[in-house]
């Protein structure tokens, strides 16, 4: 009895030993109210894109597609309870908005000003679903900025063509950064400092777009941010800036992607304490199942001899 569950335990132990622990990002808490701000920050500059390329069928229908990902019917459904009519309305703007883009010789100024009215709308369901406390919450004003970071990383990735995720943290090539030339480069990814090609114009304009809205949302953050974060704040805006730099200037997805994982995730994370879970867990989990697993193991073995003895 007491082998039989000896070898059971030590299964056990060897199996939560040989589980790989993958963190595949940072971990931030899950916030409904800054979530439905990145997205009408993303809906936003989505929009704006539409009427800046309004004589570009192929690229103003690229990025109306992409509204749609940020203003769905899980947005209008919740809208819908506080304010039917607001939600109505929001609904017909975006459609307006894509009728425009599918047509052909639409003047500027008629995009400019279905764009102008659908962000006046989207500033009203914004207060109404967030709140004006709310709203004005470092914390969740901070979480927003995640989120549309992490869509810049993703329509980034799109376009230079990377195979990999960029908002994946385990992604990232560390031996670039270091100047190892004989790290290489990663699948889809680019030697550091040398401009990549663009293969998706319009997912490169849907990441500028993010990264510069990323940057006037941090610089709302600083204005109503605690005195005690500044130290982090300044370091998370030099990065900020260095990503719009990367961004403009095509740098590898490698550097972008240490730019917003090691330089301005971590630093958003260290003043508003917005991770959701440890950085490394599982590692100190294992080790101390381990640990036990042999005390047991030992003592069973130990025990099942003397007896035999």
């Amino acid at each position: 009895m007491y082998k039989t569950i000896c070898f059971i335990f030590l299964a056990l132990v060897i199996s939560s030993l040989m589980e790989v622990y993958h963190a595949e990002g940072h971990e931030f808490v899950d916030n409904s109210k800054a979530d439905i701000m990145a997205k009408i920050q993303e809906l936003k500059a989505e929009s704006n894109l539409v009427a800046r390329n309004i004589s570009n069928n192929t690229l103003s229908s690229w990025h109306v597609s992409r509204s749609h990902l940020y203003w769905g019917q899980n947005e209008t459904h919740l809208l819908d309870q506080k304010d039917p009519p607001l939600a109505s309305n929001i609904s017909n703007a975006i459609h307006n908005l894509q009728s425009l883009s599918d047509q052909q010789n639409v003047g500027i100024t008629d995009a400019n000003q279905a764009v102008n009215n659908l962000d006046q709308l989207l500033d009203t369901a914004q207060l109404e679903i967030v709140g004006s406390e709310d709203q004005h919450n470092a914390t969740i004003q901070a979480l927003a900025l995640v989120g549309v970071l992490n869509e810049a990383l993703r329509d980034y990735g799109t376009a230079i063509g990377s195979k990999v995720d960029l908002t994946n943290m385990n992604n990232m090539n560390m031996s670039a950064v270091s100047g190892s030339s004989s790290g290489g480069s990663m699948p889809g990814m680019h030697v550091a400092s040398r401009s990549v090609p663009i293969v998706n114009m319009a997912a490169y304009q849907s990441a500028q777009a993010f990264a510069g809205d990323a940057q006037e949302m941090f610089n709302n953050l600083k204005s109503i941010a605690p005195s005690s974060t500044s130290v982090y704040l300044d370091k998370a805006g030099t990065a900020l800036n260095q990503l719009n730099q990367q961004i403009s200037s095509k740098d590898s997805g490698n550097e972008v992607m240490l730019t917003v994982h090691m330089h301005i995730h971590p630093n958003l994370i260290s003043a508003f304490n917005i991770s959701a879970v440890p950085e490394f867990p599982a590692p100190v989990l294992l080790a101390m199942i381990s640990f036990f697993g042999v005390i047991v193991f030992s003592r069973v073995f130990y025990r099942t001899w003397i007896q035999r003895i």
